[in-house]
């Protein structure tokens, strides 16, 4: 398979909003957009992100992560919970077929019961589009 179209979002740790206290309220991370011209192929979604536990206590830190369609409401497409004592690196990887070239939208959200997780950094939310073979001259019919 050859790569066709790749985007990235990155955040290094100490920028942006980062460390991020996750709540018990699901709350949007980072949006990706593969545009309708490129979107037609096998799709492949990579997230990851460090974080640690706020809590001193050696309770363990939990962290839920969802990858969405849309956005915060939309459906869910994978899901992990990662937990930890003290610094967690969580890594999540979905993959779909694309057959209709129409914009796709992921959102990655995240929640934590009891305030038991900070996002750190860094955090990094990948797409990439796969074809089985590159068109020559798109314009040709």
């Amino acid at each position: 398979m050859l790569l066709k179209y790749t985007v990235q979002n990155k955040a290094e740790a100490g920028t942006y909003a980062l460390p991020f206290q996750v709540t018990e309220q699901e709350i949007v991370l980072s949006t990706l957009i593969i545009p309708a011209g490129e979107a037609e192929g096998h799709i492949l979604i990579e997230v990851s992100l460090a974080w640690e536990n706020p809590l001193l206590n050696w309770d363990i830190g939990e962290l839920d992560i969802r990858l969405r369609r849309n956005d915060e409401q939309g459906p869910m497409l994978d899901w992990l919970q990662d937990s930890c004592y003290q610094e967690g690196f969580a890594e999540l990887s979905y993959e779909e077929t694309a057959q209709q070239a129409e914009t796709h939208v992921y959102c990655l959200t995240v929640q934590s019961a009891d305030h038991r997780a900070v996002v750190t950094g860094p955090l990094m939310m990948r797409g990439s589009v796969y074809v089985d073979q590159m068109d020559d001259n798109p314009d040709e019919q």
